[in-house]
């Protein structure tokens, strides 16, 4: 068998093979036996009809069209593996060209691509930014702690930024209501910016028992009528001012764990800073990570990112089918173009493309291997989060997901390389203590209300590197 294989661009190859008319002919009977089992041929049970009946009923061309159909893709599984050729991705069909004796076949195959140097990754500093506490920072806390246990209090004045207002709403559009859009006594903070555009313009100024109205568009909140061009009325049926608690060592020994203002202050500037270092942290991996990727330099063929981004859009479709979302209410949800969508995608998938193939030069480069008790650990540590442990168990050891595994365990340990490497500094070039003291705080948070001070415990805590109550 002639085989020729020729350089097609970066990672790609085009690989040229023969099928002999005699070939051709031994599979013929292999693929009548198929066909006998699909297509009902009279007198025959289903595979047993002969050859020449199955030619007979189906057609001498469509007999040969889909001998060639099941032979090619076994032929070419001999002549990569002769050829040592291992594709990244399904190769695909070029040219199928008739002979005197058989065919000639084209087919293209992408490789996966491979560095012919690493970029450097030691002695690298990345910026990070400053992970000291400031004064203003604490006070903030102190402020939100003090918001939760506020209390609202009626007043007889128009409202200012700040107040609470409780509104009655209407929507029409065109002359008619928008039932949607309707609700009753509404409590709403003046200023916050968080209901509808251009509702703290006009609320700003207004008393109770007066009405005000507004155009503007149903938010995203109206679901399908997001959007809608409406006249927005409002009837303002009560004003209140929030009235916040003193700042004094004897508040703060009531509603904290702490005795006194310092105290709350001290505790307050350890754990913002561990919450800035983990935050710095995360954003510091991700730098390096950025920096390096941005400097491998190879063109990836667009088959292979075709394929990422299939495999994409494939996870994200699962995800939004799970939530029973489909991709047109997803767009028109979110006001996401198809343009935007695919432009991101494409991205999505270079970066992660290209991060594979640095994780993995760093791993050749370094000799980097798994360990026996890694790679039990490993294991153990997702089959006991698993509902099925002894599946994933079977699956993992020995199985076809084993070298996946082994694979993302290599990465990693490429990455933790990478990282050891760098050196977190601030915008004057001074290293940053990025390492986490044992500290932790538990959020307890109360609303505001109206009436007696609820207690409360300190309200920092850590979560995806930042700052939220729970």
């Amino acid at each position: 068998m002639t085989v020729q294989v020729r350089d097609a661009g970066p990672f790609e190859r085009l690989v040229t093979f023969s099928v002999s008319e005699a070939e051709l002919d031994a599979a013929k009977s292999k693929t009548a036996r198929r066909l006998s089992r699909e297509v009902k041929i009279h007198g025959f049970r289903p595979g047993k009809a002969p050859r020449q009946i199955v030619e007979a009923t189906v057609g001498a061309s469509r007999l040969r069209s889909e001998t060639i159909d099941d032979l090619i893709p076994e032929k070419l599984t001999s002549v990569l593996l002769e050829s040592e050729i291992d594709p990244v991705i399904t190769p695909s069909l070029e040219a199928l060209d008739e002979t005197g004796d058989g065919l000639s076949v084209e087919v293209r195959v992408t490789l996966w691509p491979k560095l012919d140097s690493v970029p450097n990754h030691t002695d690298r500093r990345i910026t990070v930014g400053n992970p000291a506490v400031t004064d203003d920072e604490v006070s903030e806390q102190i402020e939100r702690l003090r918001n939760q246990f506020a209390q609202l209090e009626t007043v007889e004045r128009s409202a200012v930024a700040g107040d609470f207002v409780a509104i009655d709403l209407r929507a029409t559009s065109e002359g008619l209501d928008v039932p949607e859009a309707r609700a009753d006594q509404i409590l709403y903070e003046v200023g916050s910016g968080e209901f509808i555009d251009g509702i703290d313009e006009v609320l700003v100024g207004v008393a109770a028992g007066e009405s005000v109205e507004f155009e503007g568009q149903l938010p995203e909140g109206f679901g399908e009528r997001a959007g809608l061009e409406v006249t927005f009325s409002l009837d303002v049926t009560e004003v209140r001012q929030k009235l916040l608690p003193d700042l004094n060592d004897e508040w703060v020994d009531e509603v904290t764990e702490f005795e006194t203002i310092e105290e709350l202050r001290a505790s307050l500037v350890e754990r913002m800073a561990d919450i800035k270092k983990r935050s710095l942290a995360v954003s510091f991996r991700e730098l390096v990570l950025d920096e390096l990727v941005s400097e491998v330099d190879l063109e990836l063929p667009e088959a292979l990112v075709r394929a990422e981004m299939d495999e994409i859009i494939h996870r994200f479709g699962h995800r939004l089918e799970e939530r029973e979302i489909s991709f047109e209410d997803y767009f028109a949800a979110t006001g996401i173009t198809q343009e935007s969508f695919v432009e991101d995608v494409t991205n999505q998938a270079d970066r992660s493309l290209r991060t594979r193939i640095l994780l993995e030069a760093v791993v050749d480069e370094q000799g980097l291997e798994v360990e026996p008790a890694e790679f039990t650990s490993m294991v153990e540590g997702i089959a006991m989060r698993s509902e099925k442990p002894d599946e994933v168990r079977r699956a993992l050891y020995g199985g076809p997901q084993s070298k996946s595994l082994v694979g993302d365990i290599l990465r990693n340990k490429a990455l933790e390389t990478i990282i050891s490497g760098a050196t977190p500094v601030d915008e004057d070039g001074n290293e940053v203590d990025l390492s986490i003291s044992e500290v932790e705080a538990e959020v307890v948070e109360a609303e505001v209300v109206e009436g007696d001070v609820v207690e409360a415990e300190v309200v920092v805590a850590e979560v995806d590197g930042g700052t939220e109550e729970e």
